[in-house]
């Protein structure tokens, strides 16, 4: 989760551009047409053996008649606002100018995305850094500076002061170990993108992509020669006749050929479709038994019946157009033609469409993060049940010989969440904060950390919010070794661990304190919602309301307690 964080940061500044841009990226498509092509820095980044790429020009988009609505309606925020919005992030939302993305295939043909930002105007590097990466490392790649952090999966590296490169998970090791290849399938497609006439160009080598032999055997046998194809781009033309451009390569003349039969069949049979849902249309629209004059109401449906009966037939007559495919020996193309005013008035209301998605883009945020939140949750239950297995009880808190804890329990499993390394540094007869264990305590472990907790910028020591129900007759109770087999009310009634808004050090002691004969301490979930996750003892996932009797819970945070357990009321 923390990796989508960083990248919907990233994501955040393109977005931000797109909706809050206080004037137009310089001249018009049109104008920039007869100026000299300017030299693309940002794609000599990328591999022409590279399996695929996309790269939108985003500043000829913004300017681009299409956008005129949207532009217009954030404009009204007005110069102070877009400017104090380019004062609070570096770098400056309004100087991006284009996004490019692609993917490499390591040694081991695992796909290797990496990213490349253009700004127009320059910006500090160190500040970037500090801004997305406060904790970072730097290394060396290729004798190149790669800026990574050990709680972020976001790497970054700067080849100057106007672009940023950024790899996920290790992207860049790859990406930066050898020099860019400038020969390659992807070549002529680069080529188009430096254009400057296109505002979006993506293409696939799909002859290097790893397609099991079998991958077509379910689609129909009209289409199967469509889908031979080497290599596909794809570019999106706003210019005088707006369209989307189509372009498909064989591996030789006859493949191509049995390609263009199949389309041309394809329409054939689109169009026949396209006659059954015009005829009902307009059925519909000239149905004898109407009574005229006809209700308003029904003025929104007989108005979207004309519409439709026009969509219908424009694509009809696109289909029928001999141009709409051409070939040239191993090469299809298809030009898609995008009618202007339907693209403008998706423009036009771009803004109110914006405002309308924003609560369910933040209950899609919500969604995501409380789904690994589960998926953190279930991987903890996995290494208990796991641990239960390999030493015949469930992890405990370490304790000296006095019995005063050491360690959490959270420490005893680090190596079944793939944490061993980790595991092996700590000096178990030592506290967690001792001089050696304090500097492994500091370790941020990601299955740890739900992704609306409220980390500080700078933590002292790593953090959890996950808890374990502590107390007498608990999952975890102190001095004791507990089985799975002393759950008597039943593994899947019995709670092992809550998420709170309450973040301790994960390496410390400190569970949630659970006492049946007293009142429980409130459990505030994080990210301000209304539910808590809690682990179960079966290792599933429950979301539980905060207004839950407290009986209830009590009953569910007892082990054998012989109460009846509902959650669900």
């Amino acid at each position: 989760m923390r990796r989508f964080a960083a990248c919907a940061a990233v994501a955040a500044l393109v977005a931000t551009v797109l909706l809050f841009r206080p004037d137009p990226f310089g001249p018009a498509p049109a104008a920039r047409a007869a100026q000299p092509a300017e030299p693309s820095a940002d794609l000599a980044l990328v591999p022409a053996d590279a399996v695929g790429f996309i790269h939108v020009r985003l500043a000829d988009l913004w300017s681009n008649e299409v956008m005129s609505g949207f532009r217009k309606t954030w404009e009204k925020a007005g110069p102070k606002a877009l400017a104090e919005l380019d004062r609070q992030f570096v770098p400056a939302p309004s100087t991006i100018s284009r996004a490019t993305a692609f993917v490499l295939l390591d040694d081991k043909k695992q796909p290797q995305v990496v990213s490349v930002l253009t700004f127009s105007a320059a910006f500090d590097p160190a500040a970037v850094v500090k801004s997305y990466l406060p904790n970072h490392t730097t290394e060396k790649v290729g004798n190149k500076t790669v800026y990574r952090s050990p709680d972020n999966s976001l790497d970054l590296h700067f080849p100057d002061n106007k672009h940023i490169v950024l790899g996920v998970n290790g992207s860049l090791d790859h990406y930066l170990s050898k020099p860019v290849a400038k020969d390659g399938p992807l070549a002529a497609s680069l080529k188009l993108a430096g254009s400057g006439t296109k505002v979006m160009v993506a293409s696939a080598d799909i002859s290097a992509l790893p397609i099991p032999p079998d991958a077509l055997k379910d689609v129909p046998p009209d289409a199967r020669d469509i889908l031979k194809a080497k290599q596909l781009t794809v570019a999106v033309d706003l210019g005088a006749d707006a369209r989307l451009d189509v372009r498909a390569a064989y591996a030789d003349a006859e493949a191509a050929q049995n390609a263009e039969k199949a389309v041309k069949a394809l329409a054939e049979i689109g169009r026949k479709e396209l006659a059954k849902s015009k005829k009902e249309l307009e059925d519909k629209l000239y149905d004898p038994k109407l009574k005229t004059p006809r209700s308003a109401t029904e003025l929104p449906d007989a108005i979207g019946t004309v519409f439709a009966l026009g969509a219908l037939n424009r694509l009809d007559e696109t289909l029928a157009d001999p141009k709409f495919i051409t070939r040239d020996k191993a090469e299809l193309a298809l030009a898609v033609p995008m009618p202007k005013e339907v693209l403008t008035l998706v423009g036009g209301f771009a803004a109110l469409t914006a405002a309308a998605l924003v609560p369910a883009v933040q209950k899609v945020r919500e969604g995501a993060a409380r789904l690994q939140s589960s998926n953190n949750l279930k991987q903890i239950g996995l290494a208990i049940h796991n641990y239960e297995s390999a030493y015949g009880h469930l992890p405990h808190d370490i304790v000296d010989k006095t019995g005063k804890p050491l360690l959490s329990w959270r420490v005893q499993i680090l190596p079944f969440i793939e944490q061993d390394n980790l595991y092996k540094q700590f000096k178990l007869d030592e506290p967690w904060d001792s001089a050696n264990n304090k500097q492994w305590s500091q370790a941020t472990i990601r299955v740890f950390v739900s992704p609306d907790a409220p980390l500080p910028p700078k933590p002292e020591y790593g953090l959890t919010c996950y808890r374990g129900v502590s107390g007498p007759g608990a999952a975890f109770e102190s001095g004791k070794k507990l089985k799975f087999t002393d759950f008597t009310d039943g593994l899947s009634n019995t709670v092992l661990v809550i998420e709170t808004n309450e973040l301790v050090p994960w390496a410390k002691p400190g569970d949630f304190p659970f006492d049946p004969k007293k009142p429980l301490p409130k459990i505030t979930p994080p990210g301000g919602r209304d539910v808590f996750q809690v682990l179960m003892g079966d290792g599933s996932v429950r979301a539980l309301s905060t207004s839950i009797a407290e009986k209830t819970l009590k009953a569910a945070f007892t082990r054998n307690g012989g109460e009846p357990v509902d959650l669900d009321k």
